[in-house]
């Protein structure tokens, strides 16, 4: 083999970036040119910032962080996702990564880009991430409400009767205000800056839910509001997918004023969830967070951590290379909405 030649990437890229991330992830929608459109090179809050490795005309490695609205500490600020990092399976073993991964987290300080964020499943990625600046945050927390007493019961090993029994003792979301379907909620601005508390991770307000949301190019999203006197008082958006050994509705974002307004979404989602045939709903965030402390009020309860073999860590790279000591030690709120393309 030639030497492949290390190099910043364009959107004149996009199709060798995209058949690399086909070769070597072949379930990855990023594979279709109206997604890296949308998420890459459309994206509203910034340039998105790509490196890649080139052998003769060929691109058979790539990497790229996309630009999101952010809080650090307190201070307004953009942050870089980590996605797509792709070797082509003939290329793997030479060592491709750790210099690609550099590459990109220097060019995304350059872009103004402080952190570049990274959510990370797998155990060889994680070694690879973190030899190029990688720090570990922690690992993000699942919360569930469940509605189906046979999925519980297989994955508790009891009886249906008695998996029914256990699951109306653990989920009570009682008698009250539920949440309405709707559009995309309108009043994000104000209820963000009321309900989220947030002063470290991606700002969720009106503009970043209207461009992760209602431009994706795929919207199958269910929304859900609270109202009160005409004023936004909860707010979630919610898709489908294969889950702990069932279907799942995932509430990708949960925004509440309060724990009644909260318990209304999670009656709202558990009805969905019975409508579409789901074993319940799931949230993942930090533990520890408002978002956490708003699934507990909803109805849901922490998901045991053998219910999930393939946990999610969270961390970020310091994109000007220097160590944070304090990163872990930052209040980070991050949803599912901040992971790539759910």
């Amino acid at each position: 083999m030639s030497e492949p030649i290390l190099r910043a990437a364009t959107r004149a890229d996009d199709e060798g970036m995209r058949a690399v991330i086909a070769a070597a992830f072949p379930d990855n929608p990023k594979q279709r040119a109206e997604v890296t459109a949308w998420q890459y090179w459309d994206n509203p809050f910034g340039t998105t910032v790509a490196w890649v490795w080139e052998d003769e005309g060929r691109i058979v490695a790539t990497y790229t962080a996309y630009p999101m609205p952010a809080v650090l500490g307190g201070t307004p600020a953009l942050a870089g996702n980590g996605v797509d990092a792709a070797v082509d399976p003939a290329y793997q073993g030479r060592g491709l990564f750790a210099p690609l991964a550099r590459a990109l987290y220097a060019g995304s300080a350059e872009a103004g880009m402080a952190v570049t964020i990274c959510f990370i499943n797998n155990p060889v990625a994680i070694r690879g991430t973190t030899k190029a600046g990688w720090l570990k945050v922690g690992q993000l927390g699942v919360w569930v409400l469940g509605v189906d007493d046979a999925w519980l019961g297989q994955r508790s090993h009891l009886p249906p009767a008695v998996a029914g029994l256990a699951r109306r003792v653990v989920w009570r979301l009682g008698q009250g205000e539920t949440a309405e379907a709707c559009g995309l909620p309108q009043g994000l601005d104000d209820l963000w800056q009321r309900a989220a508390a947030v002063t470290t991770g991606v700002v969720r307000d009106q503009r970043w839910w209207q461009w992760r949301y209602g431009d994706h190019p795929d919207p199958r999203y269910q929304y859900f509001e609270v109202r009160r006197g005409g004023e936004l008082a909860g707010a979630a958006v919610a898709t489908v997918r294969e889950a702990f050994g069932g279907t799942f509705v995932y509430l990708l974002e949960l925004l509440a004023d309060d724990a009644d307004a909260a318990r209304a979404i999670g009656r709202a989602a558990s009805a969905h969830a019975r409508d579409v045939g789901a074993a319940g709903v799931a949230i993942m965030g930090v533990p520890g967070s408002r978002l956490g402390d708003r699934a507990r009020q909803a109805g849901f309860v922490r998901l045991p951590a053998r219910f999930d073999p393939k946990p999610t860590s969270f961390g970020a790279v310091p994109n000007d290379g220097t160590t944070w000591a304090h990163l872990a030690t930052l209040h980070w709120s991050i949803s599912w909405g901040d992971l790539d393309h759910l």
